[in-house]
């Protein structure tokens, strides 16, 4: 149990005053990602109402991240709606997590949340799972050697993934990533989604017959066609990264967004236009610009 409980302004030798939790939030996540303790939120759930209740505490409520990843709090909306609870109800003492990097995982960061935020309302922050007490100044050199770990574990984890991704990509297969409109994935391999593929077909060809990109947009959004993600309308921006994309050719770039590594592929994406369309569609464009 990790308990950081903060001072009043006063120290007595080595140590911290205590300040006694009494009603407290909860704070529960699961990962997007494969890690080797994603714990359920209903197990987390369980196991902060059993501490809570064996310790007489008050659970007042409890703020919930699925399928999210720690690396960044503005994306996190349980997070952020538990920070804005705790700032306007003052009588709230205490922050309990099954685990503390269900809450940040690098340690500067969960640093910065006790010392700059937590300790100044005098909330004490509160690990169910981790047995140690940094009431103490021992106790805080124990939660630094753990975090420590902790990220040197999530070092190892992204190197492995980050070597894992290379692999697959040197060996012509699909690497992980988003897929242009007109694919989809399926079992890890990326296939033709046959509507959309029917529209970049369209796309092409009628720009090449004279279409202007502009022209293109506006019937896909008369048509009422979505586009990739469903929001908004068609646009020239969205007509030119398409017609740029040599992908549809079936040549493409692995070109991870940590390892910048340009690995050339070959058929890993359906081809959906032949290159021969492909050349016409470009010479089209640079004729245009140098007009």
């Amino acid at each position: 149990m990790i308990i950081i409980k903060v001072t009043n302004g006063t120290k007595e030798g080595n140590r911290m005053v205590d300040v006694k939790v009494q009603k407290v939030v909860a704070y529960c996540r699961v990962s997007s990602e494969s890690q080797v303790d994603n714990t359920s939120i209903d197990e987390q759930r369980k196991k902060i109402e059993a501490y809570c209740i064996s310790q007489d505490m008050e659970l007042v409520q409890v703020f919930v991240d699925e399928g999210i990843s720690a690396s960044d709090t503005k994306d996190r909306k349980g997070y952020n709606d538990m920070m804005e609870y705790i700032e306007s109800n003052d009588d709230i003492t205490g922050i309990v997590v099954y685990k503390a990097d269900r809450i940040h995982r690098r340690l500067k960061n969960l640093l910065i949340l006790i010392e700059d935020e937590l300790e100044p309302k005098k909330i004490a922050f509160i690990s169910v799972s981790e047995k140690f007490d940094t009431s103490t100044a021992q106790g805080m050199l124990f939660l630094q050697m753990v975090g420590s770990f902790g990220e040197f574990e999530r070092k190892i984890i992204n190197e492995r993934t980050k070597g894992g991704r290379i692999a697959t990509a040197k060996n012509n297969k699909y690497a992980g990533g988003q897929v242009p409109y007109g694919y989809s994935v399926v079992d890890g391999e990326v296939t033709e989604d046959t509507a959309k593929a029917k529209i970049v077909k369209e796309v092409f060809q009628s720009f090449v017959d004279g279409d202007s990109m502009y022209k293109i947009a506006k019937r896909l959004n008369s048509e009422g066609i979505p586009t990739k993600t469903g929001k908004g309308n068609w646009t020239v921006t969205h007509i030119q990264n398409m017609l740029q994309l040599q992908t549809y050719t079936g040549k493409s770039e692995y070109n991870g967004q940590r390892e910048q590594n340009g690995i050339e592929q070959k058929n890993v994406y359906p081809r959906l236009i032949s290159t021969q369309l492909f050349n016409k569609t470009q010479n089209k464009i640079n004729e245009r610009k140098s007009n």
